[in-house]
């Protein structure tokens, strides 16, 4: 079985690239768009389990692209989910009529992942699994002995706290440091903008190599097969 695949359209370069990183850290194949027509062309070429949906784009918004998603064929029984920093009050009666659910940004690290995966399962079905190239997946090794489960029981704390601890602060600061950036709550000088742009970038830098410590570290429990089934078999 493949990865399950999230489709993401947000005009906002950052956001997408935040959401790309967490999802693709907890297992998901994600693919972004930052236009409208590019998202409802993705769906078209590769149908998601899930779309997540800004509300606000120039020229338009996301419930008419939503209807837009509704009119592909493979699409009728794709969950659609609105992720914005706001939702207005004039616009809440249709967002709830025509979306499958709501998530605030700056998205909560800690939630967010799981919240992605209750609404996949929401009685929404019909998308394909995709493929996975005929990949030969290595099976977890033998139960670890004593000195290893204890090993294994400090990686698993590392990993948590690099997943959750360092990056839900992490994900903050890149959110609100690219919305002051991109003058959504007053006017910038030249140098204010290009200091924002700094702490985006090296944010980014170490949310790559948080990721990157988090994908090593789940694998090696996973090689392992930590944690261990608990006796009553689950």
């Amino acid at each position: 079985m493949g990865k399950p695949v999230i489709l993401y359209i947000d005009d906002s370069g950052v956001e997408r690239r935040i959401v790309r990183q967490l999802l693709e850290s907890e297992g998901f194949e994600v693919l972004t768009a930052g236009k409208p027509a590019e998202g409802i062309a993705l769906a078209r070429k590769k149908t998601p389990h899930l779309v997540l949906l800004d509300l606000h784009f120039p020229g338009t918004d996301g419930c008419a692209i939503a209807d837009n998603l509704r009119e592909i064929a493979a699409m009728e029984k794709v969950p659609i989910v609105a992720l914005s920093a706001s939702l207005k009050e004039e616009e809440r009666e249709e967002v709830i009529r025509k979306f499958d659910g709501y998530i605030q940004k700056p998205v909560d690290v800690d939630t967010f992942a799981s919240a992605v995966r209750e609404f996949m399962k929401q009685g929404k079905e019909g998308a394909e699994e995709p493929g996975d190239g005929g990949a030969v997946k290595e099976g977890p090794a033998g139960p670890p002995g004593p000195d290893a489960l204890e090993a294994l029981q400090t990686l698993e704390k590392v990993r948590s706290t690099l997943s959750h601890d360092l990056r839900t602060p992490l994900t903050v600061m890149i959110s609100y440091a690219s919305t002051v950036g991109r003058e959504k709550v007053g006017e910038l000088n030249e140098r204010q903008r290009d200091m924002l742009d700094q702490v985006v970038k090296h944010g980014f830098q170490m949310d790559a190599m948080i990721s990157e410590m988090v994908s090593l570290a789940r694998e090696a429990l996973r090689r392992y097969g930590y944690p261990p089934p608990r006796n009553d078999g689950t």
